[in-house]
């Protein structure tokens, strides 16, 4: 049974996953999400039903649009496995369906800010600040965190990637610093902290990685948000045996 619930919920977030793809491309650009109806971003081809069966039709169509035979990125049957990845491990994180349906919306607003991201690096104040007033609220309403630490967390977040803004002279956007209030409400003070620590090295090795291989120009910008997305995964799965590990290491 628990398996079912999980392969249902996967099912669900790669629908969902699809309707992040949607916002992601249309928000930035101020476009409605309802209409027009989907299509090639290129040659404007009405897709069908059949082309919009997240990841399958990506595969189907190996990749390329049947109007025009551009290539479709990839990024977008990766969006939408991810999220329905993340949808069914919302089974194994909340303790009671209250929690599951609000950790499947903060997995959902969280690969909609990678998608805007990706896209037009930005992530909107439309999406940050009506998620950080949901997320706080369902959050201590539904006890994955006490409110206390729902509101320091909200406050941590806000406060930690502020200050990284102000020392780097805005090389990191206030986007991010307002993606962490929600994500402070979800995860409390601690774990929005570790969140931070490992999608901050995360993004260092990964961008070392590509100026060694020539991929990144120096003072070229990259989007911090997937790295985000990262170790806040890391941080909501792992991150009190990481806590644990780390203070029995110190310890020794």
């Amino acid at each position: 049974m628990t398996w079912l619930v999980a392969a249902l919920l996967f099912a669900y977030g790669l629908a969902f996953g699809s309707f992040a793809n949607v916002v992601a491309y249309r928000v930035p650009r101020r476009e409605s999400i309802v209409r027009p109806r989907s299509h090639c971003v290129h040659c404007h081809h009405t897709l069908s039903w059949w082309e919009l069966v997240p990841v399958l039709s990506w595969l189907v169509l190996r990749g390329r649009c049947r109007g025009c035979g551009k290539p479709i990125s990839p990024r977008y049957p990766l969006l939408e496995f991810v999220t329905g990845v993340l949808f069914a491990s919302a089974w194994w994180q909340g303790h009671t369906l209250a929690q599951v349906f609000v950790w499947a919306l903060f997995w959902l607003y969280l690969m909609m800010a990678v998608g805007t991201d990706l896209t037009a690096m930005i992530v909107p104040d439309v999406l940050s600040l009506p998620a950080a007033v949901v997320l706080l609220g369902a959050s201590g309403l539904t006890h994955i965190q006490p409110w206390t630490h729902a509101t320091i967390g909200l406050a941590t977040g806000f406060a930690m990637v502020l200050a990284v803004h102000l020392l780097s002279g805005g090389r990191m956007g206030l986007g991010d610093a307002k993606l962490y209030l929600g994500i402070g409400a979800m995860l409390g003070p601690w774990l929005t902290l570790l969140s931070f620590v490992l999608a901050a090295i995360l993004g260092s090795v990964i961008g070392i990685g590509l100026r060694l291989a020539g991929k990144l120009q120096a003072g070229q910008y990259v989007p911090f948000v997937p790295f985000i997305a990262l170790g806040v995964m890391a941080a909501a799965w792992y991150g009190h045996a990481l806590v644990h590990l780390y203070i029995r290491l110190v310890g020794l």
